[in-house]
């Protein structure tokens, strides 16, 4: 069984990747890759007027997250009864409807905020100097990044994998889920929306949210002897 050593590796990739969002946030990194698509002439973020990719992010990104925990419940349901293949699935519904939740709490209680209203990006705030929002109403509603979350919920498929002890499963939604919350994310770095520390950060919080999670499932699993 290599569940335990492989959770246990997430776990501290998905802390060095808050790490690095940490040390990343507010640098010449973060800024300068949102300067790259902040258009001087019309003081604003080109891509933030493209249809598809307007309607993309406020309305399809959506049904990822929310829809999958709907398919993901429904192959719960087709599994043997009381079965840990039953349960990790079960599992995955929950934390792919309740992840970006977690992160829509999370971005209400920090202060960075979306790049076009940074004076420098034609807005009128300036980048805190804290981490913390001093109130609801001050939050930045930024970090982490919600959008970001919708495709890094897709690694709930490489928790399945590691708790039935698929490694194709964990492979491949490993890859599936970090790239679709990395896409999910650059497109909103495009319209303005996020840094890219912001996304790093959803990545890492739901890395780290979906270890933990699943390490339960997988040690009550265990303690109730569930049959695979």
């Amino acid at each position: 069984m290599f569940f335990r050593p492989y959770i246990v590796a997430s776990a501290v990739l998905f802390t060095v990747l808050g790490i690095v969002a940490a040390v990343t946030m507010g640098s010449a990194t973060d800024l300068s890759l949102s300067a790259y698509f902040y258009d001087s002439q019309v003081q604003d973020f080109s891509w933030r007027l493209q249809p598809f990719v307007d309607l993309f992010g406020r309305r399809l990104v959506w049904f990822v997250p929310f829809g999958g925990a709907v398919i993901w419940t429904m192959v719960a349901w087709r599994q043997p009864k009381g079965s840990c293949r039953q349960l990790a699935w079960a599992g995955a519904a929950f934390f792919m409807g309740s992840g970006p939740l977690l992160v829509g709490v999370l971005k209400h209680l920090t202060a960075m905020p979306r790049p076009f209203n940074l004076a420098m990006f034609g807005g009128t705030e300036s980048m805190p100097d804290y981490f913390w929002a001093h109130s609801w109403a001050q939050a930045g509603n930024a970090l982490p990044s919600a959008h970001a979350a919708s495709g890094f919920v897709l690694l709930s498929l490489f928790f399945v994998g590691l708790m039935i002890g698929c490694r194709k499963l964990a492979i491949g939604g490993f890859v599936l889920g970090i790239s679709a919350g990395l896409l999910f994310g650059f497109l909103r770095i495009m319209q303005g929306y996020h840094f890219i520390s912001q996304v790093l950060a959803s990545g890492a919080v739901l890395g780290l949210y979906g270890c933990a999670l699943f390490y339960i499932l997988w040690s009550w699993a265990r303690r109730k002897q569930l049959p695979a």
